[in-house]
C-alpha cells in the first residue's frame, strides 16, 4: 500500500517542480517492493504470496522538496508494522514486537493521522455465517479499536488539541468492486456499507475519546495495483492455538497482458497529510513570528533604557551592545524568514492539499 501511495504521489507531483525525496533506508525498502512487483509483471503471473505484507516494523521517511532548494523539505514519517502486533497475545510471541512496541505506541500517539488498512476482499467475500464470524478476527477489529482509542485520547490532550487529526479508513485491493479503473465491478456501495457497519464502533470510540476537539474521518478505498482481479476467494480452516477458525486466501490474476500498474486513490494519504500541515501552518508560523518579535522588543527595550555610566560602559565595552544588536537583527531576520518561508511552504503544500479528491473518497 505504501508503495502505491508513494507511486501515485510522484505522479501527482510530475511537472510541479517538487520532488518526493526518500531517505536511504526508505528508498531501499520501496525499491525492493517495486522489484518484487516488476518480477510479477514480467512473469505475467500474479503471485500474491510473493508480494509480502509487513513482516516487521519499518519507518518510512519521506519529504517534499522544491527542485534546487538546499533547505530541508517538508518531512513526513510513516510507521508501518504488522497488524498482528496490535494483539497483545500475538505480540508476546514475537521478540521484535515486544522490543519495538513501546516505540510504535509513541509514534501512534504523536501522529496527526491514524491510517487503518482494511482488506476489502475479507469483508466482501464472507458469505456464510462461519466466514462472517471470522471477519472480526481477520481484520483485528477489537485491537484496532483499542489502538484508535489510544490515538484519539492522545489527540484530545491539551497540547495536541490545536493540531489536526485524521482517521483514514483505507480498504485495499478494491479492484474487483469498482468500474472506474479498468474493472467491471458494481459493488462500491456495498463495500462502503460494510466498512461503515464494521468500523462504526471504532469511529464512535474515536469521537468519544476526542470530545474536546474535532477529528476528520476519511473513507478512501484504494486500488493497490489497479491491474488485477480477484478470481477466487478461499476460506481455509486453521488451528489458532486450539481454536478452530477460518483464514482467507485470495487468488488473483492480471486482468490484462501486458499488465499496467495503476493504483487509484492511494494519493489520498499524502493529500490528507498535506491538508493537516496546511491547516496548522499559519498558526505555527504566527507563533514563531510572535516569539521572535518578543525577543526583538525585549532587546530594543534594553538598548533604550537608562543605564548610567557604568551600565553604559558594561553595555558597550563588554559586548552587550554587539550581542543586543545581533539579537535584534537576528530576530528581524527570523521574522522576515518566517514570512518568506510561510509563503513558499504554503504554496507547495496547498498545491497538494487542494488537489481534488478522488471521486471514491468521502469524508464521514
Amino acid at each position: 500500500m505504501l508503495t502505491a501511495v508513494l507511486a501515485e504521489t510522484e505522479s501527482m507531483l510530475a511537472g510541479s517542480g517538487i520532488s518526493l525525496v526518500l531517505d536511504e533506508t526508505t528508498e531501499v525498502r520501496v525499491r525492493q517492493n517495486r522489484k518484487e512487483l516488476r518480477r510479477a509483471i514480467e512473469s505475467r503471473e500474479f503471485d500474491a504470496a510473493s508480494l509480502r505484507g509487513s513482516q516487521g516494523k519499518a519507518l518510512y521517511q519521506v519529504s517534499l522538496q522544491a527542485f534546487g532548494d538546499s533547505r530541508p523539505g517538508i518531512p513526513f514519517s510513516i510507521l508501518d508494522y504488522p497488524g498482528g502486533w496490535l494483539d497483545p497475545a500475538k505480540r508476546a510471541q514475537v521478540p521484535q514486537a515486544k522490543e519495538s512496541w513501546a516505540e510504535c505506541e509513541r509514534h501512534i500517539t504523536e501522529s496527526l493521522m491514524l491510517l487503518v488498512p482494511v482488506d476489502a476482499a475479507v469483508l466482501m467475500e464472507a458469505v456464510t455465517p462461519a466466514q462472517r464470524r471470522a471477519v472480526a478476527d481477520l481484520l483485528g477489529l477489537e485491537d484496532v479499536e483499542a489502538s484508535a482509542r489510544k490515538w484519539a485520547r492522545a489527540r484530545n490532550r491539551p497540547e495536541h488539541r490545536d493540531e489536526p487529526a485524521v482517521l483514514l479508513l483505507a480498504p485495499l485491493k478494491c479492484e474487483k468492486y469498482f468500474d472506474d479503473n479498468g474493472g467491471k465491478g458494481r459493488e462500491a456501495g456495498r463495500l462502503r456499507q460494510l466498512v461503515r457497519e464494521k468500523y462504526k464502533t471504532i469511529v464512535g470510540a474515536v469521537q468519544e475519546e476526542a470530545k474536546d476537539r474535532s477529528v476528520r474521518v476519511v473513507y478512501s478505498p484504494i486500488d493497490t495495483y489497479g491491474c488485477v482481479d480477484l478470481m477466487e476467494a478461499e476460506w481455509v480452516e486453521v488451528d489458532d492455538d486450539g481454536d478452530r477458525t477460518l483464514d482467507f486466501r485470495g487468488h488473483y490474476r492480471f486482468r490484462e497482458i501486458p499488465p499496467e500498474v495503476r493504483p487509484k486513490a492511494a494519493a489520498t494519504v499524502m493529500r490528507e497529510l498535506c491538508r493537516c500541515v496546511v491547516s496548522g501552518q499559519d498558526a505555527a508560523e504566527q507563533r514563531r513570528a510572535d516569539a521572535a518579535r518578543g525577543v526583538y522588543e525585549l532587546a530594543l527595550g534594553r538598548k533604550l533604557e537608562t543605564k548610567g555610566f557604568w551600565g553604559a560602559l558594561d553595555y558597550y565595552l563588554f559586548g552587550e551592545a554587539l550581542a543586543n544588536r545581533s539579537t535584534r537583527l537576528s530576530s528581524q531576520q527570523i521574522m522576515a524568514d518566517a514570512a518568506r518561508h510561510q509563503e513558499e511552504l504554503t504554496a507547495v503544500l496547498k498545491r497538494m492539499a487542494q488537489r481534488p479528491a478522488d471521486e471514491r473518497v468521502e469524508e464521514w
